[in-house]
């Protein structure tokens, strides 16, 4: 991670991506019998970043992550309900690097936390599931490890692609539910 001229130092990005959520699928298993219920588990993402190395091989890094929107809809003879269910964080961990010599090329490793939320909009539930409409949101904190390749460019650039996983998001079943999330993702990073 660490630039040619400086082993320590600042350093920010900004990275989009693809999420991909699992979600626990007893936590939506509502309404009235024949019910089915379907799950889009990836959308575009994106993510800001910053950190500071405090050693060449060692760094904290802070940043905000928006998975994106995965609508959840329930099918049944009273029509179809939507569920959109979105993710966002702010997360906070140490990132190890390993240089591969002279190449421009490192490893890296990402372990720390996030502060999740997931935001929940319905629409058509009384017709469909028999329950009033959901609005609410739920915070709480998960584990995120990531891993990845960085590739150093000159004036102080560098292309980062990494996967984070979030142990997981929300809470039990709904009105929030439970899914694990992860981050593909391809960054851009300048480093002071």
């Amino acid at each position: 991670m660490a630039q040619s001229t400086s082993g320590t130092g600042w350093y920010t990005g900004f990275g989009m991506g693809q999420s991909r959520l699992g979600f626990k699928t007893g936590d939506f298993a509502i309404g009235p019998a024949g019910t089915a219920t379907t799950f889009d588990e990836s959308n575009t993402a994106f993510k800001f970043f910053a950190g500071y190395r405090v050693l060449p091989w060692l760094a904290v890094e802070g940043g905000y992550d928006n998975l994106g929107r995965n609508p959840v809809t329930f099918t049944n003879a009273g029509g179809m309900a939507r569920l959109d269910y979105k993710v966002d964080a702010v997360k906070l961990a140490g990132v190890g690097s390993f240089a591969f010599g002279n190449s421009g090329f490192s490893a890296f490793g990402k372990l720390g936390f996030g502060y999740t939320r997931v935001r929940e909009n319905s629409q058509n539930f009384p017709a469909v599931v028999g329950r009033g409409e959901l609005s609410g949101r739920e915070w709480q904190i998960s584990p995120v490890v990531g891993a990845g390749l960085q590739y150093q460019l000159p004036r102080g650039l560098a292309l980062r692609a990494e996967y984070e996983q979030y142990h997981e998001v929300g809470d039990s079943a709904l009105p929030t539910g439970r899914a694990r999330a992860g981050l593909w993702s391809m960054s851009l990073m300048y480093l002071f």
